[in-house]
């Protein structure tokens, strides 16, 4: 493996802006002194949630106002997250759309504003910056979108639970953990899947955009016989005949919502997974060249499924190179991409395979080489923008429609695919400006994320030293020849040659709205 370059201060920078969310003052510093080695181990080793971040999203205060019916009192109120902290079954309720018991759509939609807001917060405030890099990456992998069904929306909260609690272990047990969410089981309706009709949404899914890939079918063969083999005698692609059996083998994986199921019994409304035996059709399968025994243990054809995927090496192929594209840029590095593989396929089945695989990208060259970049998505720009001025950063409503303007409505992609990584889903003239009208107003809270303490220690600095600094502190190094063109358009246009504290916040947005700050 070739060995990463010593980071100098320009390196940390771009390193800090791709396996994380940019550099808070000093980071990048810290980081060029120490070593990736240490930040790395330290990122990797850190908990899923961390009481100091979770105290400050417990502390938002998140209004909400309705009229529960037509000629009924408004509902106009601001309340902490209490939705993100109850259980599944505590807010499966709000997804009873019975007359009796149907709630008005902003409380339904709580879960989800709740758990966007919350997830802005963490971008930006948590120490673990590689495992909510790979939290997103996980999101947008196993992408479903709230606006499909409100019973997604709803189980949001246990969707994201389950992704951070695998986001940096095992491919195996986070592909369950996604089989088994009661978010995706509604997203592609597997929840109705049953013997005699089985319900091949989920099942196509799962192996076109959760594992092998699109790249790994061969829909011209009318059997896996019809395809090449692997060195151990795998089908080395997939057919439609596999989706069908995988969709047969998933058949009973389903969500409790009180549904009768043998005539006698009924199902409780919890919204929680359940398997319901009744439902899975027990017949022999065959999937990607292995024979399923009939009348198997409960889950077992699933589990047997879901095993032959995370072995396979399409799937680290596939994964690898959205991992790379992600983290390192867009193409993925070839050299990258081999390593991750490696690294996958070494640690298959291991608790820590995700965060090898992310080490083994990180620790080559690729990580902080200038000439590999992909542009920055409205929340990474978001996120990078509040760190580097360290903001106190206090997110609102409004903030989550500037983002969709620019592009991302986080948990909102429509299609299954996820919300795309190339650039050009972002660079429209209104996509563009909508993110220069984001940033602009952060940085001057306009939106009340808060006031960065920069300004004061800068206002009525000569503007040039002002830019300066703030550009250092948004680009390191690399700012250099933006601090040199806004200072000149500042000067240009007659601008204070000593600006006051709101005039070094207007100054602080010119330079995030830089092109060199909307890639990473």
């Amino acid at each position: 493996m070739a060995a990463a370059p010593p980071l100098d201060l320009a390196r940390a920078h771009r390193l800090l802006a791709r396996a994380a969310y940019g550099a808070r003052p000093s980071e990048a510093e810290t980081l060029a002194r120490s070593g990736l080695d240490p930040w790395l181990d330290r990122q990797l080793a850190l908990p899923a949630e961390e009481p100091a971040v979770e105290a400050r999203i417990d502390a938002l205060a998140i209004p909400i106002r309705y009229a529960p019916g037509p000629g009924e009192q408004w509902s106009d109120e601001v309340r902490p997250p209490l939705a993100l902290r109850q259980s599944q079954a505590e807010r499966w309720r709000l997804a009873d759309f019975r007359p009796a018991y149907r709630a008005p759509g902003a409380e339904r939609d709580r879960p989800r504003l709740e758990l966007t807001l919350a997830t802005l917060l963490r971008k930006v405030a948590a120490e673990a910056q590689l495992r909510e890099r790979l939290v997103e990456f996980w999101h947008d992998h196993f992408s479903l979108a709230y606006q499909a069904d409100g019973r997604v929306s709803v189980s949001l909260p246990d969707h994201d639970r389950r992704i951070r609690a695998h986001a940096l272990g095992s491919f195996r047990a986070l592909l369950e953990a996604m089989a088994t969410s009661p978010a995706m089981l509604f997203y592609l309706n597997n929840e109705s899947s049953r013997a005699g009709a089985p319900n091949e949404n989920y099942a196509r899914e799962l192996l076109e955009l959760h594992t092998m890939g699109r790249a790994a079918y061969r829909g011209s063969a009318r059997s896996g016989r019809e395809v090449p083999r692997l060195p151990d005698g795998r089908p080395a692609f997939y057919v439609d005949a596999d989706v069908w059996e995988a969709a047969r083998a998933l058949t009973g994986w389903s969500v409790a919502n009180g549904q009768n199921f043998d005539g006698a019994r009924t199902l409780p409304r919890s919204g929680e997974f359940t398997y319901v035996a009744a439902w899975h059709d027990p017949y022999q399968k065959r999937f990607l060249g292995q024979d399923l025994d009939p009348f198997a243990p409960a889950m077992a054809h699933g589990r047997a499924v879901l095993d032959a995927l995370a072995a396979h090496p399409a799937t680290a192929r596939f994964l690898c190179t959205k991992l790379a594209r992600f983290l390192l840029g867009d193409p993925a590095p070839p050299a990258a991409i081999v390593r991750a593989e490696a690294a996958w396929m070494r640690h298959a089945g291991q608790e820590d395979q995700i965060a090898q695989v992310v080490r083994a990208l990180l620790t080559g060259p690729e990580a902080s080489d200038p000439a590999i970049f992909r542009i920055r998505r409205p929340v990474d720009v978001m996120a990078a923008a509040a760190r580097a001025l360290d903001l106190p950063f206090t997110p609102a409503p409004a903030l989550i429609g500037q983002l969709a303007m620019a592009g991302q409505v986080p948990f909102g992609w429509l299609p299954p695919d996820g919300q795309p990584v190339e650039g050009e889903t972002y660079l429209g003239a209104t996509a563009l400006r909508a993110r220069w009208t984001m940033v602009l107003a952060l940085a001057r809270n306009a939106g009340g994320a808060g006031l960065s303490p920069h300004y004061a220690e800068l206002a009525h600095a000569p503007a040039e030293a002002a830019v300066r600094r703030l550009a250092a502190l948004a680009l390191g190094p690399a700012g250099a020849p933006v601090a040199e063109t806004v200072a000149g358009v500042w000067t240009a246009a007659g601008r204070a040659a000593r600006p006051g504290p709101a005039e070094v916040a207007e100054l602080a947005g010119w330079v995030l709205n830089a092109p060199a700050f909307q890639i990473a």
